[in-house]
This record gives C-alpha cells, sequence and structure tokens, in this order.
C-alpha cells in the first residue's frame, strides 16, 4: 500500500521568504551594530524609511553628535533640530519645540523632538508639509503687505459706501479688500442683500475672523479667542465639518428607507386631503372592489363585519324571487303554466303546432 502523503490541503502554502530577517542593524554613519532597532534607532514617519522598519539608517548616538555639531555651527539648538529634521524628512514645527520646555525627559532635546514629533497629532507628516505650511504663511503674509504697501502708495484708494455701511466704518482699505475676498468666497455671485437678515449677519461675522486671524497670525499674534468665535459662528450656520458629516449620514439613511415607511410618515404629518367632488368614486370602483371582493371573501370566511354586510345587501338587491300563488292549488297552477304554453303555440310534449 503506497504510503499516504501528511499534507491534508491541495492548495500551496505561503510562498518562502527570499531572505530571513536580519540578525543585526548596522547605522550607515558608525561602525555600530545592534540586536534590534527600537530603542537603538529613531522612529520615523517619512515613507523614505519605510522598508527599514520605519526607522532611520543613523543610530541615536550619531543624530545627537550631529546635532551638538549644528549646534556649534548654526549658533541655536532651535537651528539645529531645524537642520536634523531637514536631513532625516522629519517634520518640524514650532508647537514641537514648544513642547520640549514642558516636559523633562533623559533623552537629549533633538531625539526628545523626533520623538514627539511621531504623536498622532502629527502623523504622516514630514519636512515636506513644513515647507508647504511655510510657503502658504509666507503667500499670505505677502498678499497682506501687498495690500497695505498699496493703501500707503495710492492715497487716492477709495472704497465705496455701499461697502462701507455693509461691513461698518473705520477700517483701512485694504481689511475692506479682504473682507469682500471673503465674502465672494463664501457667497459667490449672490448678491448680499438677498440673503436673510440673520444669515447675512452671521456671514459677515465669519469674513471678519477670518481676516483678523490671517492677519494676527502673520503677525505673531495669538488667535485662540478668534478661533473659538469662528468655531462658534461656523456652528450657528451650520457650516462645521462634523455637521456636514451628520447631514451625510441623515441622508444615507434617507436613501434606504423603505417606500412604505415613508408613506406612513408622510400621512402621519400630511395626509392628503379630501378630494374634490368631481374626481370622487365615479364610477364605483371603490364600492365594487369592498362589495364583490372583499364581502365576498369575508362572506366565503364567514367573517361578520362591514364588508361581509354590503355583501349580503347587494346581492339580496339583485336576486330573483320565484314567484308565488297564493290562494290556488297546485293543479291551477299546473293549468296556468299549461294554457299559457298552449297560447304560444306549444303542444304539451314541447313541440310547436303544425310540425
Amino acid at each position: 500500500m503506497p504510503k499516504q502523503s501528511k499534507i491534508t490541503k491541495s492548495s500551496p502554502g505561503v510562498a518562502a521568504p527570499i531572505k530571513d530577517a536580519p540578525d543585526k542593524f548596522y547605522c550607515t554613519r558608525c561602525p555600530r551594530d545592534y540586536t534590534k532597532q527600537k530603542g537603538n534607532f529613531p522612529a520615523s514617519q517619512s515613507p523614505i524609511y519605510r522598508e527599514n522598519g520605519g526607522y532611520l539608517p543613523v543610530c541615536r548616538h550619531c543624530v545627537d553628535e550631529m546635532y551638538q555639531h549644528y549646534k556649534t555651527v548654526l549658533g541655536d539648538e532651535k537651528s539645529a533640530i531645524r537642520r536634523i529634521c531637514m536631513k532625516f524628512d522629519i517634520y518640524w514645527n514650532e508647537k514641537i519645540y514648544a513642547m520640549l520646555n514642558k516636559s523633562s525627559t533623559t533623552n537629549s532635546r533633538v531625539l526628545s523632538y523626533i520623538s514627539k514629533s511621531n504623536l498622532y497629532q502629527f502623523v504622516g507628516k514630514t519636512f515636506d508639509d513644513t515647507l508647504d505650511e511655510e510657503n502658504e504663511l509666507m503667500q499670505r503674509s505677502s498678499d497682506v503687505a501687498l495690500d497695505e504697501i498699496i493703501a500707503d502708495v495710492n492715497e487716492e484708494i477709495t472704497i465705496s459706501s455701499e461697502i462701507v455701511e455693509f461691513w461698518g466704518a473705520g477700517f483701512a482699505p485694504s481689511f475692506y479688500i479682504d473682507l469682500e475676498r471673503r465674502l465672494k468666497y463664501w457667497c459667490g455671485d449672490t448678491d448680499r442683500y438677498s440673503m436673510d437678515v440673520s444669515e447675512c449677519a452671521i456671514i459677515r461675522q465669519i469674513c471678519m475672523l477670518e481676516v483678523t486671524i490671517t492677519r494676527d497670525t502673520a503677525a505673531g499674534k495669538s488667535t485662540d479667542k478668534s478661533v473659538n468665535a469662528l468655531n462658534t459662528l461656523l456652528g450657528s450656520a451650520n457650516l462645521k465639518p462634523v455637521q456636514k458629516k451628520k447631514e451625510e449620514n441623515l441622508d444615507a439613511a434617507a436613501e434606504s428607507t423603505p417606500f412604505g415607511v415613508w408613506i406612513r410618515k408622510i400621512e402621519n404629518t400630511r395626509p392628503i386631503a379630501e378630494p374634490d367632488p368631481q374626481l370622487k368614486d365615479v364610477d364605483g370602483i371603490a364600492k365594487y372592489v369592498s362589495v364583490w371582493f372583499l364581502g365576498h371573501l369575508c362572506k366565503m370566511m364567514k367573517i361578520e363585519n362591514t364588508y361581509s354586510r354590503l355583501y349580503e345587501e347587494e346581492m339580496a338587491r339583485l336576486r330573483v324571487e320565484r314567484p308565488e300563488y297564493e290562494g290556488e292549488d297546485e293543479e291551477a297552477v299546473f293549468e296556468d303554466i299549461f294554457a299559457r304554453a298552449d297560447e304560444n303555440g306549444t303542444d304539451f310534449d314541447g313541440e310547436l303546432d303544425g310540425e
């Protein structure tokens, strides 16, 4: 008897790995080697190091040495940390740097910064995001500065009385220009005076806060109160992202609601009105169905209700009763029937006369 294989499944298994996991991990800057990456190499969110397990190829000791070098060359630790971030594609932000003064750790300043840059609120961000944010901030600052330069150089710049009346008096011409831009962004080509009064008031305040936040950010001022006020106004206007998401969920629920449920809701809130006399059941189809379908069915099932009574009444109206001869015996009835037949030319045997 041939030997049976121990393999129970005919489908092939997972392919064998091309190479085993490395036993050691080497730093690309120094000759140090380690048995594991965690704790010896800084973690990174950059896609450049994704296939390296999400760790930098340079060990923590070398990163710290490079930081000390740039700190000496550039003159301050902030510039040195930023240079390290630029070299290894790490997200740089002033908020993360400010966290270093609020926490105590045994790590060096640069290693502590790299660790905080991997927090959840900064997930997926690299030095490219730093450059994009700085370019956007510079663009905003240049737009604001350009408006101010135009307003200073050209003293004859004027704002129409209609715009001043809408936004209020006392602002610089460049401020009115920014307000008009934000109103164009929110309302498009809609006439400002065609909006509802409350809606117009909220949009006007939103535009003012947006311009104020942009200018305060460019000037390095705090914007927390303005941002909170803006969020409140967006909530009043039902423009918050969470409110939009809730509306989308409601739309999805509405699409999945059965048609019969919608009919019931409409009938409970806005029922169909009584039809005009001209549009009522002029052909009697409702009565026809009620009597000959529902009534007949109830009669068959021996159910006593309105439908069965309607059926009985209608049947009584259409039923043909057999004539009765009162005061006469059966012989007289028999003679009367055949006498009528004889008058019509019919013999007793049912044949016509003459045949």
